[in-house]
């Protein structure tokens, strides 16, 4: 099994965008996909389904209201209309609360999210996908080092290019607090929020580029598309909006393929499951 986890410095940079629609894109690709609204601000669990409000999720096994166990976590899930792809909401608001309003200490935390974390294989996904709250986060950091790679959205743009040490800096540091393991990887750096139309955002891409090692910044570029703001209003992937999907959707189909062998998945793909028609992905 191989975890990823999205990070980023700031807000608004297309993070759970992508968390949503990669693992749609990899799950259509025959791969079983775990999505994690590790996110306090529970935004996957708005996007996809309205039964994120009372599911008991991520933040009740944090707050310990919840007993960590592939048994409990399993009934946890929410199954999705596409096999392969289930869903682990962020949890109650009253979980979320008892954190905010008596934080634990480091050491219980980091605890209890890395015997959650080490609680998911027993599932039997391909792959567990994290959306991570934005910043510096102390979910954010213990989830850095807990995963196989972390995947980091920026949007091409004077602020971004100066935050992006920030997010390096990130990066070395999860790999710095695992000591002698070689993770986690950097599986790219995806550029996001982006504006094919404006000239000056495609040289902000170029200079972006110019900075890091090619290999570092992926070829995809996901951007800024009101197709992605319709496909939240309406709780499905933005492959879902349309009986023919968009251009955009495709995009996510082409990071999915990008980050495979990045995430140490098969060379080879699995063969897709059988998928029966939907209007929802949810509800």
């Amino acid at each position: 099994m191989a975890t990823l986890a999205l990070i980023s410095q700031k807000g608004g940079v297309g993070k759970t965008t992508i968390a949503v629609n990669l693992s749609y894109s990899l799950a259509k690709r025959g791969w079983a996909v775990l999505l994690v609204d590790a996110d306090s601000q529970g935004g996957i669990g708005f996007s996809l389904t309205g039964k994120s409000k009372d599911a008991p999720g991520y933040y009740d096994f944090l707050a310990g209201t919840e007993e960590v166990g592939p048994d409990r976590l399993a009934e946890t899930l929410i199954p999705t209309r596409l096999p392969g792809l289930s869903l682990l909401t962020r949890g109650s608001r009253r979980s979320l609360d008892r954190m905010l309003a008596g934080p634990e200490e480091a050491g219980v935390l980091a605890g209890r999210l890395q015997s959650l974390h080490e609680a998911f294989p027993a599932l039997g996904h391909d792959l567990v996908v994290y959306d991570t709250p934005s910043g510096i986060h102390p979910v954010t950091t213990g989830l850095a080092k807990a995963v196989d790679a972390l995947l980091v959205p920026q949007q091409p743009g004077p602020l971004c290019l100066r935050s992006l040490p920030q997010a390096l800096r990130l990066v070395a540091a999860a790999r710095e607090g695992n000591g002698e393991e070689d993770r986690p990887r950097l599986a790219g750096i995806v550029l996001s929020m982006a504006d094919p139309e404006d000239p000056s955002n495609l040289d902000d891409q170029r200079e972006f580029r110019d900075l890091l090692p090619l290999e570092m910044v992926l070829d995809t570029v996901v951007p800024a598309h009101r197709d992605f703001r319709e496909a939240c209003r309406l709780g499905v992937p933005v492959a879902m909006l349309r009986e023919r999907p968009s251009a955009c959707s495709l995009i996510f189909d082409q990071l999915a393929a990008e980050l495979e062998s990045r995430l140490g998945l098969y060379d080879d793909e699995p063969p897709l499951r059988n998928r029966e028609d939907y209007a929802r992905l949810v509800d």
